[in-house]
C-alpha cells in the first residue's frame, strides 16, 4: 500500500481473510502523517516612482503553501529615514515605534490560508528606498525577509 496524503492525521488500512474451513480474522495497519506548513512572504508598492510629500502603501501578504497549519506569526515593516509613517492595518492590529511597524501575533494561518496587512507611508525626502518586512512564526528556525524597493522623487 502507498499514501499520497494531502493532509495530516492518522490513516488505516484493515485487511480481512475468510475461508470456508476457517474463521474470518481482521487485521489493522494504521499510519500517522504530520503536515508542514511552509509560508511565502510578499512585499509589494501599490505605486512606484511616489513624489516627495506623497503617499505609499505597500501590502504585505503571507501565504501558507504547506500542509499544516502555522502559529503565531509575527510581521514587523522597517521604515527608512526617508518615509514617515502614516497607517497601518490588516489581519491584526499595528504599532509603530523606532522606525518600525509590529503587527499583533496572528494565531493561525490555515494550510492554503492567506494574511494580508498594509502600511502607509508619507515620501518625506528624494532617494531609492527600501521597505523591509520580516515574519517569524513558531515553526521557523529564523525569520523569513523580504524588501521592496521604491523610489521617492521631487
Amino acid at each position: 500500500v502507498s499514501y499520497k496524503p494531502s493532509s495530516g492525521g492518522e490513516f488505516c488500512n484493515t485487511a480481512k481473510a475468510t475461508a470456508v474451513c476457517a474463521e474470518p480474522v481482521t487485521a489493522k495497519a494504521c499510519s500517522g502523517v504530520e503536515g508542514i506548513p511552509a509560508v511565502l512572504l510578499e512585499v509589494i508598492d501599490v505605486s512606484d516612482p511616489i513624489e516627495v510629500g506623497g503617499n505609499e502603501t505597500y501590502i504585505i501578504t503571507v501565504t501558507n503553501q504547506g500542509s499544516a497549519q502555522d502559529t503565531n506569526l509575527v510581521v514587523k515593516a522597517m521604515l527608512e529615514d526617508n518615509m514617515q509613517y502614516v497607517s497601518s492595518s490588516g489581519a491584526t492590529t499595528g504599532s509603530f515605534a523606532g522606525g518600525t511597524v509590529t503587527f499583533a501575533p496572528l494565531p493561525t494561518l490555515a494550510p492554503k490560508a492567506k494574511a494580508t496587512w498594509q502600511v502607509v507611508v508619507k515620501a518625506i525626502k528624494a532617494g531609492d528606498v527600501r521597505f523591509s518586512v520580516t515574519l517569524d512564526t513558531d515553526q521557523l528556525d529564523r525569520n523569513v525577509e523580504e524588501t521592496e524597493a521604491t523610489n521617492f522623487y521631487e
